[in-house]
């Protein structure tokens, strides 16, 4: 499974383009204020970890979910299930 940051998609549908529109918005809509360096990261690199208060100031700035800001690609042939190998050898 692969989780994709799609924050820069987010920002697009939204008409905000760089990291100083993010950030004046994060403080105007959100009251929640991250360096300009840290947002630029935010916006470049799929980070390791989000705090809390970060994953809200963003949805509540660009009026998204966290569902918008985190695409997940999941295998399509995952089972959870043992494949029966005696079946599979022919025998009984």
């Amino acid at each position: 499974m692969e989780i994709e940051w799609r924050l820069r998609k987010v920002m697009a549908s939204r008409d905000v383009w760089t990291a100083t529109q993010l950030r004046e918005l994060l403080i105007q809509r959100a009251g929640f204020e991250l360096s300009l360096q840290s947002v630029d990261v935010l916006i470049k690199k799929q980070p390791i970890q989000v705090k809390v208060a970060t994953l809200q100031a963003l949805c509540t700035t660009l009026r998204c979910t966290p569902n918008e800001l985190f695409g997940i690609d999941t295998p399509r042939d995952v089972s959870l299930v043992e494949p029966d190998t005696t079946e599979s050898r022919g025998e009984q």
